[in-house]
């Protein structure tokens, strides 16, 4: 989920589901935490949109994870 690569509340694994609109709506260790639009980000943040901040492209954040392991 650090990776940006699951959704914190549903678990959506956005690599397999591309096309789902994924929000950021918290940081940790300076990575975002990113959560399926409207209920899951509601439920994760206060807000349906999440924060207003781009997530960063699904190719960065699965090269950054594959770095990492």
């Amino acid at each position: 989920m650090i990776a940006g690569l699951v959704c914190i509340v549903c678990r959506t694994d956005y690599r397999s589901a591309p096309d789902t609109d994924a929000v950021v709506v918290s940081h940790h260790s300076d990575k975002q935490l990113l959560a399926c639009g409207g209920v899951c980000a509601r439920m994760a943040s206060g807000s349906v949109t999440g924060h207003d901040e781009t997530p960063l492209p699904l190719a960065e954040r699965m090269h950054d994870y594959e770095a990492e392991h």
